[in-house]
């Protein structure tokens, strides 16, 4: 009977294991034929993006994708690998015909690794085992995209991250014209290009992510801004503008165009006449920054005032000048608020700003000067914070105490709609700077003279910020590379450039790159008893499972046995 119920048993043991074995095998069969892949990753990092699909589904002419990629790569690069060729064959899939790629080893081949060096994509030195030893060997690992007899490479491709965008920005390049933004540059102000000295102008790490886009200094004091440039930024104005710098931004936006000012409402400097030879520079004082801007800000709707707002709680480690030397220290000075407009197009996968010296901003309700504009604030500081107006001694070794003006205070807005001409009816400025007066409205006027124009006849967009440091490379780049957290506010600039151009599709993906996701923990033991969990937790789990199971086999047994 014993040796009747083993022989069952048995043969139980052996059906299921076959069962088991087959139903693998279907589910394998099944998956290779429809493959179906989910991402769960917060920002779909592994899967193409609708815009992404958009933009091969609608190029003018064919591309082709050279994919160089070495046959003996090892982890993580062999993963990497196998990334590149999923990735590439969704864009071909979603390009209808119009994007096609071709995987290449050149292995030893010299007419093949002649072809890789033409095309920019090099053989990298990268790790790999053999005759199980780690060695240093040269592989590829890069792609090359060709239209129209112009190539764009990405030589080496090391991580998954970014790529999409990175062969989109490329796509883009190559088969579009670029739209083009102009960065003022007549007032002192940060601007995407090298200054006469050869050094970086301020927004050189904006222009590195942005170089989709045509960026451009333009002086304001001259003529008008070309039509073909569709945005403009005045980031950071030290001087005055003068009336005709404001006339060529007015009419700017007349001409249904959109301006970005980030603006700082006080500026911070070390006196010459208080440093001592071989003494450590006194404290920085902030003063008044006279951009002349006030009176055009009004007219739209705001004001940015001269204080600067301090956050006793939500602040981060930032730059300050001690003992005549510059050190990382959580200051009241460097503003985190996550009290962002979330439904914005500014802020999409944005979670927070930081502004480092920021000033207030104002919505004048009772403007009467504008009708029908939708305004919006972006970001506005906790309830804990104030603000310190006229002088501030920025002195981090004196304790800051906490003044009765306290906040939420607005840090920043946008405006959108057909905006009305700061100088309808008024005299305005010609290229000289002298004073002209309006014509009659049938009037006529020579070929070549301006002709300003009182209301828009196109909506334009403005975002205000009362700061411009965020933007800067001192922050994104220097700041950056010891408190990264600070770069998120590269994706909040770049966000704004695409709003502003009223470009929508860049957004999304550019965040697949340079989002930054830290970790974090509610208490500092968490990682400890994470750890332990990982190292005692799993493998006694799966001890109190065999000791379960083996007690439950062992009762079965012995009620057979009765």
């Amino acid at each position: 009977m014993a040796s009747q119920s083993k022989v069952k048993t048995g043969a139980n043991a052996i059906g299921f294991t076959v069962l088991v074995i087959l139903v693998v095998i279907a589910v394998n069969v099944i998956a290779q034929r429809f493959a179906k892949r989910i991402d769960l990753t917060a920002d779909h990092v592994y899967t193409l993006s609708p815009a992404s699909k958009d933009l091969v589904a609608k190029l003018p002419d064919k591309v082709t994708i050279k994919a160089f990629i070495s046959k003996d790569l090892q982890p993580p690069f062999s993963q990497t690998a196998q990334y590149v060729r999923d990735l590439l064959d969704e864009y071909a899939h979603a390009s209808k015909g119009k994007l096609k790629w071709e995987a290449i080893d050149p292995g030893e081949d010299a007419k093949l690794e002649e072809e890789a060096t033409k095309l920019k994509v090099p053989k990298m030195r990268r790790g790999r085992i053999s005759n199980n030893k780690v060695e240093i060997g040269a592989s590829y690992l890069g792609i090359a995209i060709q239209y129209q007899g112009n190539v764009e490479s990405i030589p080496e491709i090391n991580a998954p991250e970014g790529l999409e965008f990175e062969i989109d920005k490329r796509v883009r390049v190559l088969t579009q014209k670029k739209t083009k933004i102009a960065f003022a540059n007549s007032e002192g102000e940060l601007t995407a290009a090298m200054n006469p000295q050869g050094q970086p102008g301020g927004l050189m790490m904006v222009k590195q992510y942005a170089d989709f886009y045509d960026l451009a200094p333009t002086p304001l004091t001259g003529k008008q801004i070309p039509d073909d440039v569709e945005a403009l930024v005045i980031a950071g104005p030290k001087q005055p503008l003068t009336e005709r710098a404001k006339f060529v931004v007015d009419q700017f936006l007349m001409r249904g165009k959109s301006v970005a000012f980030f603006v700082d409402g006080m500026t911070f400097e070390t006196p010459q006449q208080m440093q001592m030879p071989g003494q450590a520079p006194p404290p920085q004082i902030g003063r008044k920054n006279d951009t002349g801007l006030d009176d055009l800000l009004a007219h739209y709707g705001f004001r940015v005032n001269d204080d600067i707002v301090l956050e006793p709680q939500k602040n981060l480690p930032g730059p300050l000048m001690i003992d005549g030397q510059w050190q990382l220290m959580n200051y009241a000075t460097f503003v985190v608020t996550d009290s962002i407009a979330k439904s914005s197009p500014l802020f999409e996968h944005v979670d927070a700003l930081i502004l480092p010296f920021a000033s207030t901003v104002d919505l004048l309700k009772d403007n009467k000067a504008q009708t029908g504009l939708i305004y919006t604030q972006l970001a506005q500081s906790s309830n804990k914070a104030w603000r310190q107006k006229g002088f501030f001694l920025v002195n981090p070794t004196a304790p800051l105490k906490p003044g009765d003006d306290k906040g939420p205070f607005a840090l920043g807005y946008s405006a959108e709609g057909k905006f009305k001409s700061f100088f309808a009816g008024k005299p305005y400025p010609n290229e000289k700077g002298e004073k002209v007066q309006p014509l009659a409205a049938n009037a006529s006027l020579p070929p070549d003279a301006e002709k300003p124009i009182d209301e828009a006849a196109a909506p334009g967009r403005i975002v205000l910020v009362g700061n411009s440091q965020f933007a800067s490379d001192f922050y994104l780049a220097q700041v950056g590379r010891s408190v990264p957290v600070y770069q998120i506010d590269l994706a909040f600039v770049l966000n704004t450039l695409d709003w502003l151009a009223q470009d929508k599709a860049m957004s999304s993906i550019r965040a697949k790159s340079i989002t930054q996701r830290p970790i974090t923990y509610a208490s500092e033991s968490t990682p400890m008893l994470l750890q332990a969990v990982n190292i005692v937790g799993v493998p006694l789990a799966f001890i109190l499972f065999g000791v379960a199971r083996w007690r439950i086999r062992t009762a079965r047994r012995a009620r057979a046995k009765i």
